[in-house]
């Protein structure tokens, strides 16, 4: 079983789960590569607001003041004034070389790199070996009166922080992810439990446990899939309890004609018997045959119906002439039952359909009719936008609910001919049904027209 379940692939929960782990993980990428950005541009912000501050109040000043000043800058800002032709004419102690090309000083903000003195203390004593930086800063430019005054601070200090957020989520990224996996693991466990008990109940329901149904869950979606596979269960027991009533009456009916043939049979091989005798034993026995034989047919049409393989030879039809057929080869039989068939029909009637199985349409309804039914029987056939076949006796009806299901009455009274010919007119595309008009029982048979 488990290499069977490896040769499936992953299970739906581990699926889940990683595919929740893997949108987690493009989440926090995402929303890691923005708090880096924000985060430098917020500090680079400050930077840059602290320039502009500094730089406020050097505009403020008289230029003696300002070189002044700007010679006394100490820490991560530092300073220098340009003359209008890029001479120095002061600069911070850090600062050892321009800050800026006095040839391409422009004003407003650029980032680039200087070296500084790294000890401000060694540089003022004098001392001869001195540590010099290069740091990357950014500067800002802006033309007081006809001076040029830079201002630079060190962004160190604004990679340090970006580097310290970017440790600290590649460090709870993992720890993160791995809570994320396990949580989607959980999650998916208690999302499928349903579809878990779901399994279990329909592993166990089988044709001997017909009636017991899959458990529905709440979840709407659950729920709908449950109750959509309940209905199929319902769709299956009827249709085994359809053919279980359909085998049971089916060997019902082939049991009575194999009885009296046995018995015929036997009576014949009982002792000596005359020639009239035995040929009355075979006619019978060859009337019980014939019945085996179409009653046979009439389950293999069937068959092949529930099957989807009901074979229809299509061709246009004249349904006037067909039941014109029909009642004359019925005529003998009402004759001789002191009844009547008649045929009523305006015109050609045409249909598309297959001349063999609508026959046996006008065939098992006229048949019906004399052995069920009372009086004459009149067949009308009439044209129009829909072709309609009528059939109707003097008799009082079917007592039947459902007359054109399989065996819907008693065993021998209504048999397989109805349920034949509600077969037939289906496959056509066409309907039946049963009216009680004038005193008379119609079944009213309708097909489409041949285009």
């Amino acid at each position: 079983m488990a290499e069977g379940e490896r040769r499936l692939g992953w299970s739906l929960r581990a699926r889940v789960a990683v595919a929740f782990l893997v949108t987690t993980a493009v989440a926090m990428l995402a929303l890691g590569l923005y708090v880096q950005l924000r985060v430098h541009d917020t500090l680079e912000q400050g930077l840059r607001d602290q320039l502009d501050g500094e730089m406020d109040g050097l505009t403020a000043m008289p230029p003696a003041e300002r070189t002044r000043a700007v010679e006394r800058l100490a820490g991560d800002i530092h300073g220098q004034v340009l003359s209008g032709d890029g001479e120095i004419l002061a600069s911070s102690t850090a600062v050892i070389e321009p800050l800026v090309d006095p040839d391409d000083a422009s004003d407003g903000y650029s980032e680039t790199h200087v070296r500084v003195l790294d000890d401000l203390l060694e540089a003022r004593e004098g001392t001869e070996e001195l540590e010099v930086d290069r740091e990357e800063v950014v500067v800002l430019v802006r033309t007081i009166d006809d001076q040029v005054v830079v201002l630079a601070v060190e962004s160190e200090h604004t990679d340090e922080a970006v580097d310290a957020v970017r440790r600290q989520l590649l460090i709870s990224g993992p720890v993160a992810l791995a809570l994320a996996g396990v949580l989607g693991y959980l999650v998916a466990g208690l999302g499928l439990r349903p579809v878990e008990r779901m399994r279990v109940r329909a592993a166990t329901i089988s044709s001997r446990s017909a009636g017991e149904r899959l458990p529905v869950p709440s979840a709407s979606e659950l729920r709908r899939l449950a109750l959509t596979l309940n209905a199929m269960l319902d769709r299956l027991d009827e249709g085994l309890d359809r053919e279980r009533r359909f085998v049971a009456d089916a060997s019902h009916e082939l049991r009575t004609p194999l009885a009296l043939l046995l018995t015929e049979v036997e009576l014949a091989l009982s002792g000596p018997r005359s020639q009239d005798e035995l040929v009355e034993a075979l006619q019978s026995a060859d009337q019980e045959v014939r019945r085996l034989i179409a009653l046979s047919e009439d389950l293999l049409a069937l068959a092949g119906s529930d099957a989807g393989q009901l074979q229809l030879h299509a061709e246009e039809a004249d349904l006037a002439a067909l039941a014109a057929d029909v009642v004359r080869r019925f005529g003998a039989t009402a004759t001789a039952a002191s009844r009547a068939v008649s045929v009523h029909a305006d015109r050609a009637a045409r249909v598309a359909g297959d001349p063999d199985r609508l026959g046996r349409v006008v065939s098992n309804l006229i048949d019906n009719a004399l052995k069920h039914g009372a009086g004459d029987v009149e067949v009308r056939v009439v044209d129009g936008p829909e072709v309609v076949l009528e059939v109707s006796d003097e008799g009082p009806g079917f007592a039947e609910e459902r007359p054109f299901e399989r065996f819907a009455a008693s065993h021998g009274s209504v048999g397989l001919g109805l349920a034949i010919v509600d077969e037939i007119v289906r496959a056509h595309g066409g309907r039946i049904e049963i009216a009680r008009e004038q005193e008379r029982t119609v079944v009213r048979v309708t097909l489409p027209a041949a285009r």
